[in-house]
């Protein structure tokens, strides 16, 4: 008679007969012992493909669309089904209206569509715990967790940006933040330097010395916004974070300063390219530009 095993965060069902020894059941009870505690980790994360920002598909996007598609991206799980956080059902489209900050059934189907059309999303029916549902997944082509079980475990994510998903979420529940700005955000990455998080010409170019940054007027066009327009964005964007014990409102983009040239930096809370998560001196500038407005 075989065993069953039930998927406590999925719902699938899987036969222990098929783990031929019981070190394998074991092992595979680990991994996900494992899984379940990243996921529920402080600062639970997912990659997005920097390079497809820039391509075919995400160029039809205006700036509102895109920031959809982006926060629709931070509920994915490790299959990358829509599912909100310790939820063990798909996310149904009231629930995905509200987590965009979409008010009318008619506006989320237009988004809907636009979406399908690009194949950014797909629904399909999955079966969960005995019984049928319809499910919103998104094309892991700009999307994915790198779980410790599951078909993205080995994705490369060298000319990918780490999004945390905690930060994001909290900057667009902020009520001067809309789906634009958040747009704004996804269109940055694709300039997103490895090393420094300043938005550069060359992001993956690892020699410092032929790192060319970009300059704002240059951010201002590649995010299709006005230059005099960019300025006041800039400074309008912050949101509440918690620091040393303190509550204090960080900026999402940081102004750095080079002999005469001011460049940007992405808030490496928001996004961040490298291994773990990022040490003191990758978010200095955001701590030294909140003291310097608090103390005016």
């Amino acid at each position: 008679m075989s065993r069953i095993m039930v998927d406590v965060e999925t719902g699938e069902k899987y036969d222990l007969a098929s783990f031929t020894t019981v070190e394998q059941q074991l092992a595979y009870k680990e991994v996900k012992d494992k899984e379940e505690r990243l996921s529920k980790s402080e600062n639970p994360f997912f990659f997005a493909e920097m390079d497809e920002v820039k391509g075919k598909e995400l160029t039809k996007l205006d700036n509102k669309n895109l920031g959809w598609f982006l926060i629709l991206q931070t509920y994915v799980d490790y299959k990358n089904m829509l599912r909100l956080p310790n939820a063990k059902l798909p996310m149904k489209p009231l629930e995905i209206r509200r987590a965009l900050k979409i008010t009318d059934s008619r506006t989320f189907k237009t988004l809907q569509a636009k979406l399908e059309e690009l194949e950014l999303i797909y629904t399909k029916d999955v079966e969960m715990y005995g019984k049928t549902y319809t499910a919103f997944f998104i094309n892991d082509k700009y999307c994915f967790k790198t779980g410790l079980h599951g078909e993205y475990k080995n994705r490369k994510t060298n000319k990918a940006v780490k999004f945390f998903i905690n930060t994001l979420q909290e900057v667009y529940s902020q009520e001067k933040v809309n789906s634009g700005d958040v747009g704004l955000i996804y269109k940055a990455i694709q300039h997103l330097h490895y090393n420094s998080n300043i938005l550069v010409q060359t992001p993956s170019e690892m020699d410092e010395a032929f790192v060319k940054p970009l300059a704002i007027d240059e951010f201002a066009v590649s995010v299709g916004i006005k230059r005099q327009s960019i300025h006041k964005k800039l400074i309008a964007l912050t949101y509440p974070c918690m620091y040393r014990g303190e509550l204090r409102e960080f900026r999402v983009f940081a102004r750095v300063k080079v002999g005469k040239h001011t460049f940007l930096k992405l808030n490496p809370f928001i996004a961040w390219r490298k291994a773990g998560d990022p040490p003191v001196e990758a978010y200095i500038e955001f701590v030294m530009e909140y003291n310097k407005v608090n103390k005016k």
